[in-house]
């Protein structure tokens, strides 16, 4: 008969091995045998050794308050379904100010952004309830001192709501886009992860996964990323959905970069580090220097990457450059309308 201690033991290994990715029972039973020791699934028979792994998965749940690990049979592997009651974290106010500045200070265009939020996410379901709200208070009053720069009018109702759903529940809003000529709000369904201040643009944002999109035209299913900007976002009808989260958010689409910057740009080493996974090559004969990235937002990139004028060529992907060509092309029409009128 196992001591509580050695089924604790058992079941928070199994539980960390499952965060880090999901696994089948044999790979489990070698991983529990590598942190413990002692052979803890042997058994006289394989049924015996089997029914000691299930008791442990149940532990999961009855012993530690955390949501007991989903077995998915079409793939055979256990996966992590989230931290539940289970709360081992404590942090004293200064370490709830530092989360919160990262928090606000790694938005979704920042360098490695997706990855520090992820890790900041789930930080944040060890801590207590209680802490939890903390935190989302000390973000609140950051992103209050940002919001005196923000020209949009946040109905509270619209705050209350992404205060209650961020990171934890499926949202409902109606939204006007000026995309849309006919100025008819739509209503999309979205999974909301960040929200944001954006510097350049001067707005908060909202960074959501979008499911559904529901307006004049019918009903699409869209499945995609979004960013909302929050004063677009009508109070009239939103609606904070009882569905939960996923553990973790939807894989973000990755675009690769590839473009040169001019010798005034690049002559002291010091390149901009706007995107994940840059290389800064040393600089060809003329001095100008080629940087490889990539990007979650193509959209957003290309524009960074147009304020530097005539001092940057982007060379790749080819869907980078598509769509840098279209912008490039877009403007010089302009202007030579423009032009013409005068």
């Amino acid at each position: 008969m196992a001591t509580i201690d050695e089924r604790i033991t058992r079941a928070l290994s199994i539980f960390r091995h499952l965060q880090r990715a999901p696994a089948n029972r044999e790979l489990l039973l070698d991983l529990v045998f590598v942190d413990v020791g002692g052979g803890p699934y042997d058994s006289d028979t394989k049924d015996a050794g089997r029914r000691r792994f299930e008791e442990d998965l149940g532990f999961v749940h009855k012993g530690l308050s955390a949501n007991r690990p989903r077995y998915d049979r079409g793939r055979d592997v256990y996966e992590f379904q989230g931290f539940g009651a289970f709360r081992p974290l404590g942090f004293s106010d200064e370490e709830l100010d530092t989360l919160a500045f990262l928090s606000e200070a790694f938005g979704p265009d920042a360098p490695h952004g997706d990855q520090v939020q992820a890790l900041l996410h789930r930080i944040g379901e060890m801590l207590p309830d209680n802490q939890q709200d903390a935190l989302l208070l000390r973000r609140n009053r950051m992103q209050i001192r940002l919001r005196r720069k923000d020209t949009d009018e946040v109905d509270p109702i619209v705050e209350n709501a992404l205060n209650r759903a961020l990171r934890r529940q499926v949202l409902r809003f109606a939204y006007i886009s000026p995309s849309q000529a006919d100025e008819i709000p739509r209503i999309h369904t979205v999974e909301p992860w960040n929200r944001f201040f954006d510097l350049t643009r001067g707005h908060f944002y909202l960074d959501a996964f979008m499911r559904e999109v529901d307006g004049p035209h019918g009903l699409w299913k869209a499945r995609q990323w979004m960013r909302y900007r929050i004063g677009r976002i009508l109070a009239d009808g939103i609606q904070v959905l009882p569905e939960r989260l996923p553990p973790s958010p939807p894989i973000r689409p990755r675009h690769k970069l590839d473009y040169l910057l001019a010798p005034e740009i690049a002559r002291l080493g010091q390149v901009s580090r706007h995107f994940d996974d840059m290389e800064v090559l040393p600089p060809d004969n003329e001095g100008w220097v080629r940087v490889t990235a990539t990007t979650d937002n193509l959209f957003m990139a290309c524009r960074q990457l147009l304020s530097y004028g005539p001092s940057c060529r982007v060379v790749g992907e080819r869907e980078a450059r598509q769509h840098m060509e279209a912008l490039v092309e877009g403007l010089g029409r302009m202007y030579n309308d423009n032009q013409q009128n005068s």
